[in-house]
């Protein structure tokens, strides 16, 4: 008998093109274009030419810029 190895999964990203991905951020197409050329925006992978966003990068990027109320805000 031989050894049993414990079969490993390894977490493949989902991916998302421009199109979608600029309909998760709700922003267009060409703004994602314009922060990539500028270097900006949430980081992307190039795969023989086509470009993809992972959507947990995508998820992240959503997070950290997402802002809290300030407490003089939330007393107006």
């Amino acid at each position: 008998m031989g050894l049993m190895r414990e079969a490993r999964t390894i977490p493949f990203p989902e991916l998302a093109d421009t199109k979608e991905a600029a309909r998760l951020l709700r922003r267009p197409t060409a703004t994602l274009k314009r922060w990539r050329y500028e270097g900006v925006g949430p980081d992307w992978i190039m795969i023989e030419g086509k470009v993809a966003y992972d959507v947990a990068v995508l998820l992240d990027y959503v997070r950290k810029n997402t802002r809290v109320a300030s407490v003089r805000a939330l007393e107006e």
